[in-house]
């Protein structure tokens, strides 16, 4: 283990950790600024990696797409998901009609594929955070789901991180993430339960225990997941982070892949399976 490397982690980890969780908590047009923040960060890092293979982003119609979404979800719910896509889909073809740089099929893959799946990957926090209200509920439970998840999520990268680094013996699939071991994500996936087991019984409200260790699960197998599904793209593009925003963190995609890929499925199950 980097203990220096891991100090610095933690550091920033406590600056801004509460920040975000603050945020959360407070919804509304905090946490819509925010989600769109990170969204509008996640797409642009994105086509910074794709270029580096040839695919060269359009960067005005891309971010357009993925901050539509991400306000639409705000105000009317999902059901803006397709004409916002399909919109999105058809101004890029256009715009790359008439550009004349590099490859228009893996120019339009890598400029439609950020805005949809970052857009309404983050943009499930949004669904989320005003799904409370939707069902009948105070609008506040909700930013404390988002919170267990976040905290699940946060504490289920530790403990695979130190567990890995002291008892990692096999290697979990190594010509993607060579440090990622099977004993690290088996403890990340049982911290992520106990996590979302002590959330419960300690501050949320309005979703019933097996809800909670569901999210839990949901943390530990999608969430981590989410972080090697990232770590193949930058494999591809042969850079280890994403970028250098974030002093020992990496990119705004290095900090946020876990959830961005856990958000949408947490939405589901609450959707069609807690309410």
């Amino acid at each position: 283990m980097n203990y220096r490397s891991f100090a610095i982690r933690t550091l920033v980890a406590v600056i801004f950790g509460p920040l975000i969780i603050l945020t959360a908590l407070a919804g509304s047009w905090y946490w819509l600024l925010f989600i769109a923040l990170v969204a509008f960060g996640s797409v642009y890092e994105f086509y910074l990696l794709a270029a580096k293979k040839g695919g060269l982003g359009q960067y005005f119609p891309g971010l357009l797409t993925a901050m539509a979404l991400i306000f639409s979800f705000y105000y009317h719910g999902e059901i803006g998901f397709f004409p916002i896509v399909l919109a999105g889909a058809i101004l890029m073809f256009f715009y790359e009609m008439y550009r004349k740089n590099g490859s228009p099929v893996l120019n339009m893959s890598a400029s439609l594929f950020a805005p949809v799946f970052y857009g309404a990957g983050l943009g499930s926090f949004i669904l989320i955070r005003e799904m409370g209200a939707r069902y009948g509920l105070d609008y506040a439970p909700a930013g404390r789901w988002i919170v267990m998840l976040i905290l699940c999520i946060w504490v289920c990268d530790t403990a695979a991180y130190i567990f890995g680094s002291y008892f990692g013996k096999h290697k979990l699939i190594p010509r993607i993430s060579p440090n990622k071991s099977i004993e690290g994500t088996a403890a990340g996936f049982i911290f992520a339960l106990i996590t979302a087991w002590i959330c419960h019984h300690t501050f949320l409200v309005g979703l019933r225990l097996q809800d909670a260790l569901v999210i839990g699960a949901i943390a530990g197998s999608i969430g981590q997941y989410g972080d090697l599904f990232e770590s193949m793209f930058k494999r591809d593009a042969g850079v280890k982070d994403s970028s250098r925003l974030i002093p020992e963190h990496g990119g705004i995609l290095d900090r946020f892949d876990s959830l961005t890929l856990s958000a949408p499925v947490v939405y589901l199950y609450l959707k069609f399976c807690a309410f």
